[in-house]
Parts: structure tokens; C-alpha cells; sequence
């Protein structure tokens, strides 16, 4: 293995996340034809890591095991839909709500990878063209998607830089920390009553 390889660090909501944007992809599909996040898994990115030597990365893992070990598994809301307007093209994503809680949660998880701030979402169209956005946005727009979940593990994806496969596979999964609650956590970081940051109810509300 001493070729270049592609790396992507990400953290992948539950299987309830994923059928439902799995759904909603196939929706859009059938709405404005082919686009290039059609068959993409639901996921949050954290980084990429573009053309790296196995042997510089595989000697970081230990350290990355036992950094994680220090945060809780993320708890998140799903609150509907909104849109990147990247002038020529634009992502339709849904939409993560966020709270003290969870800016702090990924304060600390970019900390281990020098990541700039980011807005977490998960993708659902990508960079597709202004026609099809106009087509799409009014569906999205006044689709209703309420709904909690947790994600306990980072997961690092990875393909070879040149080669005939460019699909990303599955390299590693690092667990956080499941003896530490969410909000207990993120409440003692930030001094405030854990019920404070834990309003929202844990009923779920599915879009289909």
C-alpha cells in the first residue's frame, strides 16, 4: 500500500436518516433527471483528507481513537430544508438545527482535525443547475421533517487517488464516547442547565 489515497472524514446518521434521504433523492430523481449526489449515502462531512500515503495516515489512528473517547455521541435535529446558492448551480440539504450544544460539540471535534467551522448538513441535491433548483425548491420548500437522532461514531471513508474505482469504501469507524450523555456534556462545557439545551421533544416525525 504505498500508493496516494483519498480520505473522508464524516459522521453518518442512522439507517432512519439515510432510507428517508434515500427517498427523497429518488423523488428528485424522478422530478429533474440524473444529478451527481443521486446515489450518494447520507452524511455529514467533517473533512477530506485528498491524496495521502497510507503510511502517513494509518500511525494518526491511535491517537484519533483515544481523542474521540473524550466526546459523547451527537445528538441533532433535523428542521426541514434550506438551500447553498452557489450562483451558477445549488444544494438542497436538510437542515440541522443548531444550538450552543451542538456548536460546541463540533468546536471540539474540529479541534482534532484543524478543521475550519463548517455548517453541518446532510446533502441531499448537489450543486445541481438553476432550472432544476427552480423545479425542485418549491417541493423542498414546504416539506415538513422534524426528527431527532444520534450518531456514536466517526467514520473514515477512503479510495485510491488514481485508479479505475472512485467510489469511496469504508476504512475505519471510531466510536465516541457512549458512558457520556449529550447534554450532560455540552451542559457542564458550557455551565448551563442540561435541560436548558434539551427543550425540544424526542418524539420523532417521519416524512413518509
Amino acid at each position: 500500500m504505498t500508493g496516494y489515497h483519498d480520505y473522508l472524514i464524516l459522521l453518518t446518521p442512522p439507517d432512519s436518516i439515510i432510507n428517508n434521504v434515500k427517498k427523497l433523492k429518488e423523488q428528485s430523481f424522478l422530478m429533474i433527471g440524473e444529478y451527481a449526489s443521486h446515489y450518494s449515502k447520507a452524511h455529514i462531512t467533517v473533512q477530506p483528507w485528498p491524496r495521502k500515503r497510507p503510511v502517513w495516515v494509518e500511525p494518526l489512528l491511535p491517537k484519533l481513537e483515544r481523542d474521540l473517547q473524550t466526546l459523547p455521541p451527537l445528538a441533532m435535529d433535523i428542521n426541514g430544508f434550506d438551500f447553498f446558492d452557489q450562483q451558477e448551480s445549488q444544494t438542497i440539504y436538510a437542515k440541522l438545527t443548531s444550538t450552543p450544544a451542538t456548536k460546541l460539540w463540533f468546536k471540539l471535534l474540529r479541534r482534532f482535525f484543524n478543521t475550519p467551522p463548517f455548517e453541518p448538513h446532510i446533502t441531499i441535491t448537489r450543486s445541481i443547475p438553476h432550472d432544476n433548483f427552480k423545479q425542485l425548491w418549491p417541493h423542498f420548500k414546504t416539506l415538513q421533517w422534524n426528527e431527532r437522532f444520534s450518531i456514536d461514531k466517526l467514520t473514515i471513508l477512503r479510495r485510491e487517488t488514481i485508479g479505475y474505482d472512485k467510489t469511496f469504501k469504508k476504512f475505519k469507524e471510531i466510536p465516541f464516547n457512549k458512558k457520556l450523555d449529550f447534554f450532560e456534556f455540552t451542559a457542564a462545557k458550557l455551565k448551563q442547565p442540561a435541560l436548558s439545551l434539551n427543550k425540544k421533544d424526542d418524539k420523532q416525525f417521519s416524512l413518509f
